[in-house]
């Protein structure tokens, strides 16, 4: 599938939001329900995301890797969200940019002014957004249980290039939460990757840069053993995520692990990764 790198906001925006929320809400446009509560709910996460959210740029050394990594026994529930409302643009000129707010659904109700009808299940969501040549679509999942795109196939096997996008939004998430890549303020002069990507319609909203960056030491406390004379032939091995919750684990319990791919080359890793926000 081929995602469009950047999403339009211009439905959005405060000079023609009403317009097109009325549209959205006569039935009349909709063949059923359904299509018409999804059309809605993809309306106001934009409206949302055009007045509250955040972009997050990913260099691409950092998404080959995370492309690389599988996550192990995380669940929805331990997923850390750095914003309710994230735009996800990769630099990687073969992915697309995406869309992800975890508000509460009375926030999306309130900031198109329709009344909120309280669901019967208090279940976390997640609003997934992305663009084609064709339209804009969105995908609601249910923000619990283990983070595995098993589930998710079972009953949308066309969908796997989508949940690949979201399970790689869901580890950058991850991975720019781990205290030792906590982000850190730079300048706008210290920004060296081409200024703001341009999204038709986008606000002046914050922008949280993920970076990869090389040096000279090698990564402490990752796991990784010392060179020895033996030989052997070493393939690479993919990266993972996991978490620690088993009451014997007295200093990682409740934290989350990322051990990064590395290549298959008979050589140790020399790069760490930090996270920057700008």
């Amino acid at each position: 599938m081929k995602f469009l790198k950047n999403l339009d906001y211009s439905q959005v925006q405060d000079d023609n939001w009403r317009f097109y929320r009325d549209i959205g809400l006569n039935p009349e446009n909709y063949f059923d329900q359904r299509e018409r509560g999804i059309a809605l709910i993809s309306f106001s996460a934009m409206r949302y995301h055009v007045l509250w959210g955040e972009q997050i740029v990913v260099d691409k050394q950092v998404s080959d890797d995370l492309a690389q990594t599988d996550l192990i026994d995380i669940k929805f529930e331990e997923l850390p969200i750095l914003h309710d409302s994230l735009e996800f643009y990769f630099n990687d000129p073969q992915l697309g940019t995406f869309l992800l707010n975890t508000t509460k659904p009375k926030n999306l109700t309130d900031v198109i002014d329709i009344y909120y009808e309280k669901e019967q299940d208090n279940h976390k969501k997640c609003i997934f957004n992305y663009q084609t040549k064709d339209s804009l679509y969105t995908h609601i999942i249910r923000g619990t249980g283990s983070l595995t795109k098993a589930s998710l196939l079972d009953v949308n096997s066309h969908l796997e290039d989508v949940y690949d996008m979201l399970f790689l939004c869901f580890k950058v998430l991850i991975y720019a939460s781990i205290p030792k890549l906590k982000p850190k303020r730079i300048s706008k002069k210290e920004l060296r990757f081409g200024g703001k990507p341009k999204v038709k319609g986008r606000p002046h909203l914050p922008i949280n840069r993920v970076v990869y960056l090389p040096r000279e030491q090698i990564i402490d406390g990752q796991g990784m053993t010392e060179r020895t004379d033996k030989k052997y032939n070493f393939y690479g091995r993919r990266g993972f995520m996991r978490t620690y919750r088993h009451e014997r684990y007295t200093k990682m319990r409740g934290k989350i692990q990322y051990m990064p791919p590395i290549p298959p080359k008979d050589e140790k890793p020399k790069t760490t990764y930090k996270v920057v926000c700008a």
